[in-house]
This record gives structure tokens, C-alpha cells and sequence, in this order.
């Protein structure tokens, strides 16, 4: 892959408490997307590499299924003891600094397809400088960032993500289909 290419960043390192509140049990990420299917996490992987970008996913040292799935598909690992998804992003940008630019998406959003990661690559390889996608005019993920916001990303903390770097006037929104908002952290059968 080409250095004027942006790498695809999957968050998951979080400790899935919204999931455990709403009756969830065990590590989402391993939940199965149905009979005979594949788990979120590899199905979230499997999108992901699909797109011919550079993957890296970021973990917690003891989540050793999900690390076992990301080597397994050949993805870059990078270890973090997080305490919030700021500090994620900030683990994996720093190990992946060679990267012109960093799609982020979550380790629990296992209905984003190839399509998402494409439609976020093109507008930053055409010169966007933040790119997200919305469903209905409300915003989801993935989110991307041009390379220039290597520093701003490698100095997030806490729980509030990227968020706070978003400048609606360089931000690219473009609307998209509800796959973009739907994570695991509600229980309920996968579709």
C-alpha cells in the first residue's frame, strides 16, 4: 500500500459495560454473528481487509481470543490497557504512524461492509481533512482523519474518542445507511 494511503484503526480495547448492563455476558467481541458464522470481531476484521487498506486493531493485553482472530487474519496488534477509547486511538496511531491518514472504526460494529471504509478513503485521498459518515443526519461511524491530525490523535485520553477534534467546518459528512450507527452494546440477535 502506497504512503499517501490512510489505514483502517479498529478499536477494541474497550471493557464492553454498556453491553454487560444490558444483560450481555462474556467479551461481545467473540459473540457469534449467527449458526456456523464468524464473531463480530472477525467479521469486523474481514470488512476491514477487505478494503485493501493497512489494518491495525488495538486490544487489551488479555483479550487473547481477540488477538488470536487479528493475527490469524495477519493484522497488526497493538496492546492497550485502556481506560477509554481516546487512549486506544492514541496507542494505535502512535504504531502506526507511517499511515497518511486513519480510518477509526469499533471493534463491536460488525454491519459495516467494505462500502463504509471505501466511501471514507476516497474523500481523504481527495483531500478531505475529516470524513463521517451519518445516517439520517445523525452521526456514525467510521470516522476519518487526514494525516495531519497524527499529533492531535496520538495526544487523545479518556473516553470521548476523536470527538472533540471534529470541526464542522472541515468535516465531510456523507449519508449513508443505518449500519453506521448499529453496535453490540444493546443485546439483541444479530440480523
Amino acid at each position: 500500500m502506497d504512503s499517501t494511503s490512510p489505514g483502517i484503526l479498529i478499536l477494541a480495547a474497550g471493557k464492553g459495560s454498556r453491553y454487560i448492563a444490558s444483560g450481555g455476558s462474556g467479551n461481545k467481541l467473540l459473540a457469534s454473528m449467527g449458526d456456523d458464522a464468524p464473531t463480530v470481531i472477525e467479521t469486523v476484521i474481514g470488512q476491514a481487509k477487505l478494503s485493501g487498506l493497512p489494518v491495525a486493531l488495538v486490544t487489551r493485553p488479555d483479550y487473547l481470543a481477540v488477538r488470536q482472530h487479528a493475527e490469524k487474519a495477519g493484522v497488526q496488534i497493538v496492546l492497550c490497557d485502556s481506560g477509554g477509547s481516546g487512549e486506544s486511538i492514541a496507542a494505535g496511531v502512535e504504531m502506526t504512524a507511517h499511515w497518511n491518514g486513519w480510518i477509526i472504526t469499533l471493534g463491536d460494529m460488525p454491519w459495516l461492509t467494505v462500502d463504509h471504509y471505501r466511501l471514507v478513503k476516497q474523500a481523504l485521498e481527495q483531500g478531505a481533512a475529516q470524513v463521517r459518515l451519518t445516517y439520517k443526519e445523525k452521526p456514525g461511524h467510521p470516522v476519518g482523519f487526514a494525516g495531519r491530525y497524527a499529533e492531535a490523535l496520538r495526544n487523545l485520553q479518556g473516553d470521548e474518542g476523536a470527538r472533540a477534534l471534529l470541526d464542522p467546518r472541515l468535516l465531510a459528512t456523507f449519508e449513508a445507511d443505518a449500519a453506521v450507527q448499529r453496535d453490540l452494546d444493546v443485546v439483541a440477535k444479530p440480523r
